[in-house]
């Protein structure tokens, strides 16, 4: 299985991204509609990391921003109108704000911290 970095794009080798439901969802389309799925492993490169960084967080802060207006949205709708269809379609907001922020997506790092702790236990 090839790793691939994912600001690059170049067959490297790096920190692994941790899988998590966009990446799943991304690969089950590719699998089922696509019949195209490569099952590459996805890194960032240690030349990369800085840029990487940058884009997690912007993500991050965006994501925590659409979700806080949609949030927002809601509580001023319920305050006009406490019914089931201010909260429909206050949900249908946060969603479709949650999708928005998608975007920007850029997945997590799986840096674990207990091999490090592990080493440390074997001295002993």
């Amino acid at each position: 299985m090839a790793t691939y970095c994912i600001i690059c794009g170049k067959q490297t080798s790096g920190i692994p991204v941790r899988n998590d439901h966009v990446l799943d969802a991304m690969r089950m389309f590719k699998r089922n509609v696509t019949k195209n799925e490569q099952g590459n492993r996805l890194v960032v490169c240690k030349a990369d990391y800085p840029a990487y960084k940058k884009k997690r967080d912007k993500y991050t802060s965006r994501q925590a921003l659409y979700i806080a207006v949609g949030i927002l949205f809601m509580i001023f709708g319920l305050l006009v109108s406490i019914s089931l269809t201010s909260v429909f379609l206050s949900l249908l907001v946060i969603a479709v704000l949650y999708l928005i922020s998608l975007i920007n997506y850029t997945p997590a790092l799986d840096i674990r911290k207990d091999g490090i702790e592990g080493k440390t236990e074997h001295k002993q």
